[in-house]
């Protein structure tokens, strides 16, 4: 397992950790090391202490918040009397999750392609520079093979943290279409959702209806992939045509007269126009279950 420490001064390791549950759940291995202004112990101390935690086994990362920090220094010489410590300066959450996700080792040159595809992440949003991104190959696709779906997702954000580090990485899907008519006929919507993508993956934005006139080529390409539905009245149309044997409610927005599904911890929250939506999807014969990410558990959603 990949064990990762946010080391920092002051709340930015703290806030990172917080940010990183929020996108993908409650995750063992990442943990959270500060140094405030008026601490009287150096860090190393608690960084030993976690690392004296880890199983033998386990690889060890300390992302702390920039070079030439104090705290980054002094994760630098903990490095070198810890053969199985690794220091990477200047986190940030591509970064982050990569290395919290992962389940495999990390080599010292994957490592070093890790940290360029996070670098690619700091984008200047207006005008995004697509020649300096750092591309990992596309998941192979069979052609003339029938494509799968691996997932199709119901979520009102569309294209986000939780689906891009999530979801992709536990599919491993090669591309991704976003099933939704108002993004589909919004040019600055589709921007976003373009910038959002990991760069090794392919990204369509359909209405329902160009979306459903493209799945007979779809099944020509061998490829795995993700749907995403930002609404009920889109996907149940979309079912209608070409059913979808299960569907993971993700997210959808909460407003008044709806009632909360998945548990306390659940973001779906259905109004009587959704639920009745979902009645009809059921009746389908659709599978429906909610799950934000792969780290929370899977609530099968049997009725409304």
């Amino acid at each position: 397992m990949n064990q990762v420490i946010l080391a920092s001064h002051g709340e930015l390791a703290l806030g990172a950790l917080d940010t990183i549950r929020m996108i993908v759940g409650e995750v063992p291995n990442v943990h959270a090391v500060i140094l405030r202004r008026d601490d009287t112990e150096p860090i190393t101390g608690k960084v030993e202490a976690l690392i004296d935690g880890f199983a033998d086994e386990d690889d060890v990362f300390v992302l702390t918040d920039m070079l030439g920090s104090s705290v980054n220094n002094a994760m630098v010489e903990l490095m070198a009397r810890r053969p199985r410590v690794r220091v990477v300066s200047g986190m940030n959450m591509p970064l982050v999750l990569t290395l919290v996700l992962g389940d495999a080792k990390v080599t010292p040159s994957e490592l070093r392609s890790v940290i360029g595809e996070a670098r690619a992440g700091i984008v200047d949003c207006a005008n995004p520079d697509v020649s300096q991104a750092v591309t990992a190959p596309a998941p192979a696709a069979v052609s003339g093979k029938p494509s799968t779906i691996e997932l199709a997702r119901l979520d009102y954000r569309l294209l986000h943290g939780q689906v891009v580090f999530s979801w992709v990485g536990k599919t491993g899907v090669g591309r991704i279409i976003v099933v939704d008519d108002a993004a589909a006929s919004d040019e600055v919507k589709k921007s976003a959702l373009k910038l959002a993508k990991p760069s090794n993956v392919r990204l369509n934005v359909f209405t329902v209806e160009r979306a459903l006139s493209k799945m007979d080529k779809l099944n020509t390409l061998g490829e795995k992939v993700m749907f995403v539905f930002g609404n009920t009245h889109e996907l149940l149309e979309f079912c209608r045509s070409y059913p979808l044997s299960e569907v993971n409610y993700g997210a959808t927005a909460n407003k008044d007269g709806a009632v909360q599904f998945g548990g306390k911890d659940g973001s779906v929250f259905l109004d009587e126009a959704e639920r009745a939506d979902t009645r009809a999807l059921l009746d389908l014969g659709t599978r429906i279950y909610v799950q934000q990410t792969p780290s929370y558990k899977r609530v099968d959603l049997e009725s409304v």
